[in-house]
C-alpha cells in the first residue's frame, strides 16, 4: 500500500504540474505565437493518431494491467518475457495501422488540398505519431502493471508539455518558423516512448525472452478475450473525444478546427479536479465490489457525484463571468469559439454531476456494459455532428457534445439505478444550479475595469466567495464548508503571526 499510495501521491502533484504548463502553452502562448490552421493541423495530427492507435494497440493494454502479475517467475524473478509478447502486438498492429493510413492518405490529402493544405502536407507526420503512441501505451501500461505509473505521466504530463513549451519560445524568438516546429512537435510527441523504454531497461525489467511453454491454450484464450473488450472499449473511448475535431475537418477546414481546439481548451477546464479522483475511486470500487461491500460502492458514488459537481459548478461559473476577458487573453479571432467554451464546459460539468458511474459499471459484474454504452456514445456523437455542424459550424459540435453526453451519463444513471438500486441525485443540484445563477448575475453588476488582468483577479475573487457562502448551508456541501473552514482559518492564523 506504500508504493501505491506514494506513486498516488506523485501522480497529482505531476498532473496539476502538467495542467499548469498545460496552460500556459494551450491557452495563453500557441493562440497567440501560431495561426489558427497551425493550430488546426496540429489537433488534426493528434487526433488521427490517437484514434489509430488505440485500433493499433489491439486491446493489448487491457491485457498488460489484468494479466502480467500472473506471468510472473518467482524463481527466475522476471515476468516470463511478457514484454516481448507486447511488443510483438505492437509490431502488428503498427503494420496494420500504417498500412491502413496509407490507404485512406490520396483520398484525405485530396480533400484537404485546398481548404486545410497544411495538415495535407503533414498528413505523412501521422505515421510516426501512431507507431510511436502505440508502444508508448503498451509500455506505460505495463510501467503500470509494475506499480510505477508515476514516471508515465512525468513523461506526458510534465516532460512532453515542457519540451512543447520550449518549441513555443523557439517560435517566439523567430528561431522556429512552423516548419520546423512541426517536425519539432512530432518530436516532443514521440520521445517519451523512448524514455519509457530506457526507464523499462534501467530497472531491469526488459527482458524480452517470450517464455513459449508458458503460453498455454486456456490463457492465450483468457487473452485474446480480454484483448477484444479492451479493443472495442479503447478504440470506443478515444473516438469519443477525437471524432468532433475530425469531423469539424471534414465539413469545415483546419482554422474551425484551430478555433475549436484552444476554445475547447476552455471549457475542458470543469473536469480538472475529477483527473485526481479517477486515479483513487476506481481502485476502491474495485475492492468493494471484490468484498461485496455495496455500501461503500454506494458511498463513494454519491461523494463523487455531489463533491465533483459543486467543484465542476463554480469553474463553469468562473468561465461564464470571465468569458469576455478570456479573449483579452486570446486573439479576438477566437471569439467565434466563445460558446464552444460554455458548452463544453457545461458537457464537462454533466461528467463532473455523474460522479464514479463508470467505475461503478465497470467492476461490477455488469462491466462489458461500458463498452456498449461507450460505442452507442461514438454512433450518437458522429450523428449529432453530421446534424448540427452544417448549421452552427464549430459551436454545432460543441452541442452535439453537450446532448451526447447528457444522454450517455443518463443512460448509465438509469443502469445504475435499475441494478443496485443507487440515486445520489435530489433537490440540491437543482438549487445549486440556482444558486449559481444568483451568483452569476450579483457578479455581473460589478462595474467593468480597464486592466483585464485586475478584472479577472476582482471577478473570480468575488465569484468563490460568494458561491460559497451561498451554498455553505446544505447538507451538499458538508465536506465543502469544512475545508472552507479550515482554509479560513489558517488564512487567519498567517495574518496573525504577521502583524506580530
Amino acid at each position: 500500500m506504500g508504493v501505491i499510495k506514494k506513486q498516488a501521491f506523485q501522480s497529482s502533484i505531476l498532473l496539476y504540474a502538467g495542467v499548469i504548463i498545460g496552460f500556459v502553452t494551450t491557452g495563453l502562448l500557441a493562440p497567440n505565437l501560431l495561426g489558427k490552421s497551425e493550430i488546426g493541423t496540429l489537433k488534426l495530427l493528434q487526433s488521427y493518431s490517437s484514434i489509430f492507435m488505440s485500433a493499433g494497440v489491439l486491446g493489448f493494454s487491457t491485457v498488460t494491467l489484468r494479466f502480467v502479475p500472473h506471468f510472473f517467475n518467482q524463481i527466475k524473478q522476471n515476468y516470463n518475457g511478457f514484454i516481448g509478447i507486447s511488443m510483438l502486438i505492437g509490431a502488428i498492429g503498427s503494420m496494420f495501422a500504417v498500412a491502413f493510413i496509407l490507404g485512406i492518405k490520396p483520398s484525405i490529402v485530396e480533400n484537404n488540398i485546398e481548404k486545410s493544405p497544411q495538415f495535407a502536407q503533414y498528413f505523412f507526420l501521422i505515421i510516426p505519431l501512431t507507431v510511436f503512441q502505440i508502444f508508448y501505451t503498451l509500455f506505460d501500461s505495463y510501467n503500470n502493471a509494475l506499480y510505477r505509473s508515476s514516471f508515465g505521466i512525468f513523461l506526458r504530463d510534465f516532460v512532453q508539455r515542457i519540451l512543447i513549451l520550449i518549441g513555443l519560445f523557439l517560435v517566439f524568438l523567430n528561431i522556429f518558423d512552423f516548419n520546423r516546429y512541426i517536425y519539432y512537435y512530432t518530436i516532443a510527441l514521440c520521445l517519451p516512448t523512448v524514455l519509457i523504454l530506457l526507464n523499462l531497461a534501467r530497472y531491469k525489467a526488459f527482458d524480452v525472452r517470450i517464455n513459449l511453454r508458458f503460453l498455454n491454450k486456456p490463457l492465450i484464450s483468457s487473452m485474446a478475450s480480454v484483448g477484444l473488450f479492451g479493443l472495442l472499449n479503447g478504440f470506443s473511448g478515444i473516438a469519443v473525444v477525437q471524432i468532433d475535431t475530425i469531423m469539424l475537418n471534414a465539413f469545415m477546414d483546419s482554422d474551425a478546427v484551430g478555433i475549436y481546439a484552444i476554445t475547447f481548451y476552455f471549457g475542458a477546464l470543469v473536469l480538472i479536479p475529477s483527473r485526481a479522483l479517477n486515479k483513487i475511486a476506481p481502485t476502491s470500487i474495485a475492492k468493494a465490489f471484490k468484498d461485496n461491500d455495496l455500501e461503500v460502492v454506494k458511498d463513494i458514488y454519491y461523494k463523487s457525484a455531489g463533491n465533483l459537481f459543486l467543484i465542476g459548478t463554480l469553474i463553469l461559473l468562473g468561465l461564464a463571468v470571465n468569458l469576455e476577458n478570456i479573449f483579452s487573453i486570446i486573439p479576438e479571432s477566437y471569439k467565434e469559439g466563445k460558446y464552444v467554451i460554455l458548452l463544453i464546459g457545461l458537457a464537462n460539468l454533466i461528467k463532473m454531476g455523474a460522479g464514479s458511474n463508470d467505475s461503478v459499471i465497470t467492476y461490477s459484474k455488469y462491466y462489458r456494459m461500458t463498452t456498449v454504452f461507450l460505442i452507442l456514445l461514438v454512433v450518437f456523437l458522429a450523428l449529432l455532428n453530421v446534424l448540427f455542424i452544417p448549421f452552427y459550424g464549430i459551436t454545432g459540435a460543441a452541442i452535439a457534445s453537450c446532448i451526447a453526453v447528457f444522454a450517455h451519463n443518463l443512460i448509465k444513471y438509469f443502469f445504475i439505478r435499475i441494478r443496485f438500486g443507487f440515486d445520489p441525485y435530489n433537490y440540491q443540484y437543482l438549487l445549486i444550479v440556482v444558486l449559481a445563477g444568483v451568483v452569476y448575475f450579483m457578479v455581473s453588476l460589478l462595474p467593468d475595469i480597464k486592466n483585464f488582468i485586475t478584472e479577472i483577479i476582482l471577478d473570480s475573487t468575488c465569484t468563490i466567495v460568494l458561491y460559497y457562502l451561498v451554498i455553505r448551508f446544505l447538507p451538499l456541501a458538508k465536506e465543502a464548508d469544512q475545508f472552507g473552514r479550515q482554509l479560513m482559518s489558517k488564512a487567519g492564523r498567517i495574518l496573525k503571526s504577521k502583524i506580530k
